[in-house]
């Protein structure tokens, strides 16, 4: 996929340009995945959003298990193994699978789990996930096809995993704004 290596250069070829781009974009992919967890963390303590939080664990979980399942069959090098002298490597990694991202279908899939119970939450972290996958090229861990790739199945063990919750437990209570 010559498209993909080429966007890829695209974008990472502007790390280095721009320190305070590079800082934002290295804090995301460092510390974004943690302000998920932290959200769950908060939502599993308030007994009134127990089950969301409870919800939300188990769609990343099932999203990450599915990521590593993707990532024995099709073992994509990363950018900085696979074109060592092409890319601007910002953050050392692991040379690890890197199809899918599993930055992005980790933010993507909380993302999507939470937007089903609380849409402005869920839609704030979808931008931070998109945000997210995005520093994920911009470091030079990750092709756009591995980002794409996990905004997909995020997306999809999300929505699996509510339709599942509806037919087990009845429909999902969302939160709305009362209107006067």
């Amino acid at each position: 996929m010559a498209w993909d290596f080429q966007l890829f250069k695209a974008i990472n070829g502007l790390a280095g340009q721009n320190a305070l781009l590079d800082y934002l974009f290295m804090g995301l992919t460092e510390f974004g995945p943690y302000l998920y967890v932290l959200i769950l963390v908060i939502l599993l303590l308030r007994s009134s959003t127990r089950m969301t939080a409870i919800n939300g664990f188990a769609t990343v979980a099932v999203a990450m298990g599915l990521n590593f399942v993707i990532g024995l069959i099709y073992n994509r090098q990363r950018p900085f193994v696979a074109h060592p002298h092409d890319v601007h490597l910002l953050l050392q990694h692991d040379p690890n699978a890197s199809f899918p991202s599993d930055h992005t279908t980790g933010a993507i899939s909380i993302a999507v789990a939470l937007w089903g119970y609380n849409r402005k939450l869920g839609i704030s972290l979808f931008i931070l996930g998109i945000l997210i996958g995005f520093s994920r090229i911009w470091v030079g861990h990750h092709y756009p096809t591995d980002v794409l790739s996990g905004i997909v199945v995020g997306t999809l063990v999300a929505l699996f995993i509510r339709w599942l919750d509806h037919k087990l437990f009845g429909p999902i209570p969302v939160k709305r704004k009362k209107t006067a």
